[in-house]
């Protein structure tokens, strides 16, 4: 049996008000989309799952995963620096 793996990129997200037919919305916007995008993409390769969690909406991910700076990613409940390279090296060795 074959787990899943998940990659979830935690940061923080940035937000706008838009005018839309409904009156006012609000929609969050990446301030990193390059990051979100090399993280993905090391996901993908790897056939994990992929979420962005936003520590505006979620100030104790910080707490719970133990980060020490954002952006960061979290991988089977530990973290690690928001890097495309080190995530198909942990991704590489979990899949072994």
């Amino acid at each position: 049996m074959t787990r899943e793996l998940e990659v979830i990129l935690v940061k923080k997200l940035e937000y706008k008000r838009v005018d839309c037919t409904c009156g006012i919305a609000v929609m969050s916007t990446d301030p990193t989309p390059d990051i979100s995008k090399a993280i993905k993409n090391a996901a993908r390769e790897f056939g994990a799952r992929f979420s962005i969690l936003d520590t505006t909406v979620h100030p104790d991910a910080v707490l719970r995963y133990h980060i020490k700076e954002l952006p960061a990613v979290v991988i089977e409940e530990k973290s690690y620096p928001a890097d495309g390279d080190v995530v198909r090296k942990v991704l590489g060795e979990l899949s072994q």
